[in-house]
């Protein structure tokens, strides 16, 4: 009888631990269901690359690779070139819908392609995830972000009358979901990273709370929910140090942090590349623009956000019963150089590192599949699948991205240098305020933007400055 009591004890608490969602055990025992696989994401997930959303790279991110690889159905809201939205760090361009050579802007808007499984939206933040529907009308001129929403999350029901329309958590439930990838809160870190002001991070109360929310209601649908963190920006080919723009210009270091007054820890970014570049050799070297330098202290506070955040997202992935997935490593891997694929080495450089596109801060089509290999590994491991993972090497030759080669730049010397700008000399010597910028009082206050009125950094003086050698070079 005792046996019997202790027989059936047991079989209620094995059952308890499969039947009840949001356990540990049950996260190790069921099985994955990949019929309604359905992307929640931001440009990451949607395959922003170079300067817009465009069918051309769409159709290469790293969820329909993952479909492909796991042999079911996923269809997106494909856009026609030229594209449509923006990326931060560079100027958004007007809303013009459709724009050249476009006709009905979204591929295949009728059925069976109405509805689609990849809701990521570029620029969106946990709270759009939430809170953001799309609205009529279609084309909001002076709204990039609304419009692009409607193309991505409006369908049918902007089309139809009188039909509802969804947030994407929303839209997410309604497709009735039994494997959903989440991909937030890149948006939210790279537009403080881009504009050098930490005080744009998202609070983290706040962004666990809302985060938290999106979980909740997706696994109130009983699919299995696989949660990634956020990448570092500090980690893109966006930010650069000094000596790696030398790659790119031909000025030693040293004399890139004395023109542009930098102090340790200073990072330029990719427009900041292109000014340094453009003044150089124009000779007229003066501050730069807004956005050109982001400061150690800045970037090092942005670091330390993500890991919170990131910190964040797995709690409530735990307390949610989602499985988490730590795409931040990948990316750091990739600024570390560790990763080849065949015989060429992948890495976080700017231009020809082969993993980002054009504006530094998105993948291309390699940087993609590995992002999807990465996933996959995990998702065999946490359900043992055995799917197979892309074929990366393939996928070099059709990569814009990887078919760059290193920049044919070498490192000028200063007799050169002082060919190319007469009062070079003076420059050095002189306390030439740092760049510029109009940002916001917080972010002068945290200390993260370098502005007006002139002052002198350390190492700058005119007792120290580079002295112009009679031969020679600085190497």
């Amino acid at each position: 009888m005792r046996t019997s009591k202790l027989l059936s004890a047991t079989v209620l608490v094995l059952f308890a631990a499969t039947a009840a969602p949001g356990t540990s055990a049950r996260a190790q025992q069921r099985e994955l269901n990949v019929t309604n696989f359905i992307v929640v994401g931001e440009g990451l997930a949607a395959g922003l690359a170079d300067f817009s959303l465009t069918s051309f790279y769409q159709d290469k991110n790293f969820a329909v690779q993952m479909a492909r690889q796991m042999k079911t159905a996923f269809p997106q809201p494909l856009i026609q070139a030229p594209g449509i939205g923006s990326v931060p760090g560079f100027a958004a361009l007007p809303v013009r819908i459709p724009g050249t050579q476009q006709t009905t802007v979204r591929e295949s808007a009728t059925a069976p392609n109405l509805f689609v499984f990849n809701l990521s939206v570029p620029g969106f933040k946990v709270t759009d995830t939430l809170n953001r529907k799309p609205a009529s009308p279609l084309v909001h001129e002076y709204d990039l972000q609304q419009t692009v929403t409607n193309l991505i999350l409006g369908f049918p029901g902007l089309l139809l009358k009188g039909a509802e329309v969804w947030t994407q958590l929303e839209y997410a439930r309604q497709m009735r979901p039994t494997f959903v990838i989440v991909e937030l809160g890149y948006a939210e870190v790279l537009e403080a990273a881009v504009k050098g002001d930490p005080t744009l991070l998202p609070d983290v109360a706040a962004f666990r709370a809302d985060y938290g929310k999106v979980l909740s209601g997706l696994r109130e649908t009983f699919a299995e929910v696989m949660a990634l963190t956020i990448p570092d920006p500090m980690d893109t080919a966006f930010f650069m140090t000094p000596e790696s723009a030398t790659t790119y210009v031909g000025a030693p270091a040293s004399v890139i942090r004395n023109l542009y007054k930098l102090s340790g820890g200073d990072l330029l970014t990719v427009p900041g590349l292109i000014a340094v570049g453009n003044q150089l050799g124009s000779g007229v070297v003066k501050p730069l623009p807004p956005g050109a330098v982001i400061t150690g202290s800045a970037a090092s506070q942005i670091t330390a956000r993500v890991k919170a955040l990131n910190s964040e997202i797995s709690s409530q992935a735990q307390s949610s019963g989602a499985v988490v997935h730590d795409l931040a490593a990948l990316f750091s891997r990739i600024k570390s150089g560790e990763i080849a694929v065949g015989t060429r080495q992948i890495t976080a450089d700017y231009l020809v590192g082969g993993f980002y596109s054009l504006n530094g801060s998105f993948p291309g089509i390699v940087g993609q599949a590995l992002i999807a290999n990465d996933v996959l590994a995990t998702v065999n491991k946490t359900y043992g699948t055995s799917f197979a993972s892309v074929n990366v090497e393939a996928l070099l030759p059709v990569d814009p991205a990887a078919a760059n080669i290193a920049p044919a730049v070498r490192e000028y010397t200063m007799e050169e240098l002082q060919e190319m700008i007469p009062n070079l000399q003076e420059l050095l010597s002189s306390d030439l305020p740092g760049p510029s910028g109009n940002e916001s009082p917080g972010a002068a206050e945290s200390g993260s933007v370098r502005q007006s009125p002139p002052r002198k950094e350390p190492g700058v003086s005119r007792s120290n400055a580079p002295k112009l050698p009679v031969k020679g070079d600085l190497r």
